[in-house]
C-alpha cells in the first residue's frame, strides 16, 4: 500500500527457504512475496507513485476518496491470501501436485529435527539481518531510499555478517561474488524489459496507443466509458508496467476524458490504479517481478500455470470495483 515493489525481492530468499522448511513449495514462498506487494500496490489507499501521481495530475486533493480505496484493499488482499493458502494446503497434503515438484531446489530440505539450536554467533547474525530489514522499511518510508541506498545497505549487511562469522576477507569477497551470480539473472531480465519500452516510446507507438483508446473510450455513454477506461489502462500496463511512469503517461488523457464523458476523476483515478497493478506479477515486462522469479528459481511459464485463474479473478475485481465508484458517484 505504500508502492514498493523492487524493494521487496529480497524477501524472495527469505519466505522461499521457509516455505520449503514448512513442507510446501517454492510456489507458495515466492507467491507470498510477489502476491503480498502486487495486493499492496494494485488496491492501495496511499501508494504515493500510482495514487499520489495520478491524484496529483487530475487535480485531485492527495489520498483523498481513502474510505472506499480500503475496503477495495482488504477485499483484494483477502482473496489473494485465500488463493494461496488453498494452494499450499493442497501441496502439504499431496507434494506431488507441485508445479515445481521436479525441481532441485524444492523438498530437498534438510529434517528440522537434524538442525542443531542457534548458537551466539548466529543470533547476531540473524539480529543484522532483522535490523536491516526494519531498516530498509523505515529508509525507504521516511527518507526516500531507493536501489543505490538499498544496494549499499545490503552490502553492508553482507559484510557485517562476514565479521561477525569471523569470516577471512577474501572469504566475504568470494561469497558475495557467489551471491551476485545469482542476481545476474534478474538483472538481465530487468535491462531486457526495460529496453521494450524504450523501443515502444522512442518509436512514438505508445502515442498512437493512447491517441486511438481515448478516441474510442471518448464515443461510450458514461457508463461504459468509466470501464473503457479500466480496460485501457489494464492493455497498457502490459506495456508500460511503471507505476509513476503510466501515470504521467495517461492521466493527463484520461482527467479531461472523464469529464467528457462525466466520469469523476476520482473513478479515472481508481481505474488506472486497478488497470495498472494487476498484472504487474503476470507480464514479462515486469522487470522487479522477473527478477524475482529469477532468483526463486521458478519460471515464467509454471508461474502462469498457477497464477492466471487468479489474474482473472483479479480483473473482476478491479470492473466490479470501477463499475460500482462510477454508479455511487465516487
Amino acid at each position: 500500500m505504500l508502492g514498493l515493489a523492487e524493494e521487496t525481492i529480497p524477501y524472495i530468499t527469505i519466505m522461499v527457504p521457509l516455505a520449503l522448511m514448512l513442507g510446501f513449495d517454492s510456489m507458495v514462498g515466492t507467491a507470498i512475496v510477489l502476491l503480498g506487494t502486487a495486493s499492496g500496490f494494485t488496491a492501495a489507499f496511499m501508494n504515493p507513485f500510482t495514487v499520489g501521481v495520478a491524484q496529483g495530475i487530475a487535480e485531485l486533493p492527495l489520498f483523498s476518496g481513502m474510505g472506499l480505496r480500503i475496503i477495495y484493499w482488504v477485499i483484494f488482499t483477502s482473496v489473494s491470501i485465500a488463493y494461496v493458502m488453498l494452494y499450499a494446503r493442497k501441496i502439504k497434503k499431496s507434494p506431488e501436485k507441485s508445479l515445481t515438484y521436479n525441481d532441485p531446489i524444492d523438498f530437498n530440505v534438510v529434517d528440522p529435527s537434524e538442525i542443531d539450536k542457534l548458537t551466539l554467533r548466529q543470533k547476531f547474525v540473524l539480529t543484522i539481518l532483522i535490523g536491516t530489514l526494519i531498516t530498509l522499511a523505515f529508509g525507504v518510508i521516511k527518507f526516500g531510499w531507493y536501489i543505490n541506498e538499498i544496494a549499499g545497505l545490503f552490502l553492508l549487511m553482507g559484510v557485517l555478517m562476514g565479521i561477525v562469522s569471523r569470516m577471512p576477507v577474501n572469504d566475504i569477497a568470494e561469497n558475495f561474488i557467489e551471491g551476485c551470480k545469482v542476481l545476474v539473472v534478474g538483472a538481465l531480465v530487468v535491462g531486457i524489459a526495460h529496453a521494450i519500452l524504450i523501443v515502444l516510446q522512442e518509436g512514438k507507438v505508445m502515442d498512437t496507443i493512447l491517441h486511438s483508446l481515448s478516441n474510442l473510450i471518448g464515443h461510450f455513454p458514461s457508463e461504459i466509458a468509466a470501464m473503457g477506461m479500466f480496460i485501457a489502462q489494464c492493455f497498457i500496463n502490459y506495456i508500460v508496467p511503471s507505476g509513476s511512469g503510466q501515470a504521467a503517461l495517461t492521466m493527463p488523457i484520461m482527467t479531461p476524458l472523464s469529464d467528457l464523458v462525466d466520469v469523476s476523476r476520482q473513478t479515472a483515478v481508481l481505474a488506472f490504479q486497478f488497470g495498472d497493478g494487476i498484472s504487474n506479477i503476470f507480464t514479462p515486462t515486469s522487470g522487479y517481478f522477473m527478477a524475482a522469479l529469477a532468483i526463486a528459481g521458478i519460471s515464467w511459464i509454471k508461474w502462469v500455470k498457477w497464477i492466471w485463474p487468479l489474474i482473472l479473478i483479479h480483473y473482476g475485481l478491479g470492473a466490479i470495483f470501477v463499475t460500482i465508484a462510477h454508479l455511487t458517484g465516487y
